[in-house]
């Protein structure tokens, strides 16, 4: 009988795995602990560090073709030839279970190929891409998978990848906005008697 429930707990573990996926759904499509991906200054190189606004994680932009260029504020990532040809989003040390991209303005229509890659080491691919602006994919997953990184290819190239977001980083708790409200409020009423005390 105990054989008899492994095998069977084992089936279902190997069909739930055959059924995960990566899912890539054309638009902006928000998802639940959204966060975006802030840089603290301008920074530029074949690798570069950002930041989630809300818990504050590292978030890595990394290319094999291009010198990235970015400016403090929401995420947006140039080229310093104007052009980019390839870009890699990871969380170093951590997997994620969405992301939503934008690489904006194309050149040539159809030529996006994005790669994301599961932590398991499959690879799942989507090839769209328009040059009339926005090019928002929105990529989430099935059966418990998690990403461990997306890749954009464009052999023509794009501007910029646009307002990239992330959510549920492993490993990571994301703040409620109601949390943050409650901490806010409690340091300015903490400034406030500390004022009192110094006039004092």
């Amino acid at each position: 009988m105990a054989r008899a429930t492994g095998i069977a707990l084992a089936t279902l573990v190997l069909i739930a795995s055959a059924y995960a996926d990566a899912l890539f759904t054309l638009g902006n499509h928000h998802q639940a602990n959204e966060e975006n991906i802030l840089f603290n200054q301008h920074v530029q190189g074949t690798t570069i560090d950002a930041f989630t606004n809300r818990s504050d994680t590292m978030v890595q932009f990394s290319s094999t073709t291009d010198t990235l260029v970015a400016t403090g504020g929401q995420a947006d990532i140039d080229a310093r030839d104007g052009l980019i040809n390839d870009i890699t989003m990871t969380v170093p040390g951590h997997t994620f279970l969405d992301a939503i991209i934008n690489p904006f303005k194309l050149v040539t229509a159809g030529d996006l190929l994005v790669t994301v890659t599961m932590s398991d080491g499959k690879t799942f691919t989507k090839t769209y891409g328009s040059p009339h602006g926005n090019n928002f994919l929105t990529i989430t997953t099935t059966g418990g998978e998690m990403i461990s990184s997306v890749t954009i290819d464009s052999t023509s190239g794009f501007e910029s990848l646009k307002q990239p977001r992330i959510s549920g980083i492993s490993g990571v708790t994301v703040p409620e906005p109601s949390s943050m409200l409650l901490l806010g409020s409690g340091l300015a009423g903490l400034a406030g008697i500390v004022r009192r005390k110094l006039r004092t």
